[in-house]
């Protein structure tokens, strides 16, 4: 893998550098493979404390059977590496056992769907309080947020390349002659040749895309509105006020989230508890008159807890909150807050 394990430990764990981040986020751009590897073992880091008491050979069994499916693309009938070529694989196979399952059985179901219609489809879904990244069969590479869902085909025909998005994306769209590329979504469609762009889209909220680098064309459904952006620009797409761009967008800030970082530019409280709703799978409620449209700026580092975002928002002094189990309330900062751990 040529990565140093240390470094990888730390990026499971939520404790890099800015310059760490930067580091891994090279290695995985190298390497197709390596993206993979990484979601991969994100999913096991989830898990890993749940397996502590697990049986080790069947545990073994079963971290055999996720390294081999993360690497069969290379066409190697056991990919499974050495025990000696994998330091890391004793720390984390205990972790196995649960999340075989999960990855299992989404590929049971990508297989069942494309056998159902013949058209080969893959879905993928992120469950609340997890991000992956996976690449797509013509090296495109792709971030998805929590709470998103992504369907591509097995093989991209020759006339184009279409994806559809319900959710957060970012995409680093590989370069493929004049196919273009296309993410469609319930309310904007992007079209690119090769390109780096995010693209947000969830469900009864306002739909973005930001770009890093190079040029897309973005429209709505309904055929409206188009424009074609150029790089830290934005579009941003309500049902009230249309289409509307900023030329002053922070690509790196809206792209940030794949680094496991949150990040708000004067975003309301409504739009904040939202979000942390999806990384924390928790309930938020806001309680107060003007309290939910009032707007902060704010940024945390990868493996900052929701406890810790809302004591940094209770400081600026205009909110305060309580927690019980899985359930936070915002309230006036008058009020004295309860804090329990979330559960």
């Amino acid at each position: 893998m040529d990565m140093d394990v240390a470094l990888l430990t730390r990026y499971l764990n939520g404790k890099c550098s800015a310059a760490e981040i930067v580091e891994v986020d090279r290695w995985v751009a190298a390497d197709g493979r390596h993206a993979e590897w990484l979601f991969g073992m994100e999913r096991i880091w989830a898990l890993r404390d749940g397996q502590r008491f697990a049986d080790p050979q069947s545990v073994d069994e079963a971290f055999g059977r996720l390294w081999t499916r993360l690497h069969r693309r290379d066409g190697v009938a056991d990919a499974r590496p050495a025990r000696r070529a994998v330091p890391w694989q004793t720390a984390l196979k205990y972790a196995a056992a649960a999340v075989i399952v999960v990855l299992l059985s989404v590929n049971l179901f990508h297989l069942t769907k494309g056998a159902a219609d013949g058209g080969g489809e893959n879905v993928i879904e992120v469950p609340r309080g997890q991000r992956i990244a996976l690449t797509l069969p013509d090296a495109t590479r792709v971030w998805l947020n929590s709470g998103s869902t992504l369907s591509y085909p097995s093989r991209f025909p020759a006339g184009g390349r279409t994806v559809k998005l319900s959710g957060e994306g970012f995409f680093e769209v590989a370069k493929s002659g004049s196919r273009p590329f296309t993410v469609e979504s319930s309310t904007l469609n992007v079209k690119v040749l090769g390109t780096k762009f995010d693209m947000k889209t969830y469900p009864h909220e306002n739909a973005s895309v930001t770009l890093a680098e190079g040029a897309v064309e973005v429209s709505t459904v309904n055929g409206k509105y188009t424009v074609t952006l150029a790089p830290s620009q934005q579009a941003v797409y309500s049902e009230t006020s249309g289409l509307t761009l900023r030329s002053d967008a922070d690509a790196d800030l809206a792209r940030s989230w794949t680094a496991g970082e949150l990040s708000f530019h004067e975003q309301t409280l409504t739009a904040i508890a939202v979000d942390l709703e999806r990384r924390f799978d928790v309930s938020i409620r806001i309680d107060g008159e003007g309290l939910a449209e009032d707007r902060f700026t704010c940024r945390f580092a990868s493996g900052a807890t929701v406890e810790q975002i809302m004591t940094n928002l209770r400081d600026t002094k205009r909110m305060n909150y309580r927690i019980d189990g899985r359930t936070i309330d915002i309230i006036p900062y008058e009020s004295r807050p309860v804090r329990r751990a979330v559960r």
